[in-house]
Parts: structure tokens; sequence; C-alpha cells
């Protein structure tokens, strides 16, 4: 279960995503700030294991369909319930993050990105078995090794961020379209998001499952993971481009943002073994 965070004069969020517009087709939001207690509770604790989680949304200041622009895009395309407004080709987006350790012993970190686009957000879960309980992969997974009192500067570049996006389509597809038995529950989910796998050179068996209109990012859960008590903290400063040209919202127009989707969407369970 996702926490909401709470962590007083430690952690902020961006008290609103839309105060930095700069140019109509460019954006450098302010930064948004997450943070984790080294007294926070576990989020997961199975008396062998503890997983300690916090997580904050991330809206894209991307606006809305017009009535008209809806009825122009015409059917359904697959995976979608309708034809998307957002592709990932429209808008380029850069993530800088640095994570900091406000502690004096060393920690590893999880960074989490989880992607919605218009239709729906991601919510990876867990996978339990009778030998263990594993977090399915997250959009963007990085273990991050932080120094005591120290800190750790990364870049999730504009390529990774068509890749989440793409990532998040095949899913749909996946639950869409279920495998063969031999890969039912959360296998092709997972291998979908793992780092490894990249959609310019899929593997056989994701290839199939990979839409041909891949909807584009809309906002995504931001997240930090340590499987101890940590007292660790991450900015992220995001910088938008966009290409197409009438997507990104100007300040103060926030009324015809996309906005976080409603729906979910959770790898199945494995299947019980006989």
């Amino acid at each position: 279960m996702r926490a909401r965070t709470l962590l007083g004069g430690l952690v902020m969020a961006c008290a609103s995503l839309w105060g930095c517009a700069s140019q109509d087709d460019h954006q450098v939001i302010p930064p948004v700030v997450l943070g984790m207690l080294e007294t926070a509770a576990p989020t997961y604790d199975d008396g062998q294991m503890q997983i300690y989680e916090v997580f904050i949304p991330v809206e894209l200041p991307l606006r809305r369909a017009t009535a008209e622009e809806r009825e122009q895009r015409g059917e359904r395309i697959d995976p979608y319930p309708r034809a998307p407004f957002h592709f990932a080709a429209d808008t380029r987006v850069t993530a800088r993050y640095t994570i900091s350790n406000l502690e004096d012993k060393q920690h590893a970190v999880e960074l989490l990105l989880d992607p919605w686009n218009e239709f729906v957000r991601y919510v990876p879960g867990i996978t339990q078995s009778d030998e263990m309980t594993t977090p399915n992969f997250s959009g963007i997974t990085r273990t991050i090794i932080v120094p005591p009192m120290g800190r750790v500067e990364g870049i999730i570049t504009p390529d990774d961020m068509v890749e989440l996006a793409t990532d998040l389509a095949t899913a749909m597809r996946l639950a869409q379209a279920p495998p063969a038995e031999e890969l039912a529950g959360p296998v092709l989910f997972n291998h979908a998001f793992n780092f490894q796998n990249r959609s310019s050179e899929p593997s056989p068996v994701i290839a199939p499952f990979i839409p041909k209109v891949i909807a584009g990012l809309t906002g995504f859960d931001l997240g930090l993971r340590s499987y101890a008590p940590a007292k660790v903290a991450v900015e992220v400063i995001l910088d938008l481009e966009d290409v197409h040209g009438d997507r990104i919202i100007p300040q103060g127009d926030d009324q015809r943002r996309v906005g976080r989707p409603g729906n979910t969407l959770t790898p199945p369970a494995a299947p019980a073994r006989m």
C-alpha cells in the first residue's frame, strides 16, 4: 500500500507545478521534493522483510483535448479506449534528480517513477509466493547507493521517458490480451519495465505486445523505496519541450490540464501452483 508523505519541514511538494513557465513551447517546472523519515512505519512487513516507501503524484502541464479535437481523432486505437490526444513524440521530458542522505550512514535507495498517460496510471504492486515477496518493477527503478550525509545526482533523458511511455502502452496491451499460461501473472509486465528491455530492440516475447501507437506521458508517481529505515530525500526538476507546439499549458491555465487519471493498471497476481 502506498504511503502518503507527511514529513513536516523535511519534505515538501512544490505548491504549484505551473509556476515556472518560460515560453509557450518550453517549461522548467519548479523542484518537486519528496522525502522519507527514519521513523516512518514500513508499508509492507511480513515479519521477515520490511519495505519502506513514499510517493507523490507529479502532473505534467499538458492540456486536455477539446471536444472537437476528440471527434477529429476518430475511432479507438488498440489498446486505448479512444484515440490518444497526447503521443509520446509530442513532448520531450527531461528529469534531473538529486538524492540526499540526511544520516551519517550509507543507504541503498530505489528511485521510482510509475507512469501515467491520459487513460491510466501504473501501480506495480508486489508479487507474493511461498518462497519470497518481491515488488514488481516500477516504470523506472534506479537503485542508488548514497554515502553518509552525501548526495547523488542523475538524469532521466527524453529517450528514457519515451521508453517509459512505450512500456506503459505495452502493459495496457498485456492487460487487454493476456499471454499464454506459462507467462501469466506479472512476468511479462516486469519484463516490459525491466531497464534492460528497450523497445528499439525488444525481446521476442515482448515484441508482439508493443502497440504501434504510443500514448504520451501526462505525469507519474515519484517514489522512494528502502528496505531499512532511512532519512533521505529526492529533488526532481523537470524540463519540458513542446514538440507539437500546442500541448503545454501556460502559467495559470491549469483548468485545462489533463490531470491525474482515475483508472489504475496493476499486474495480475502470479497463478497458483498446482
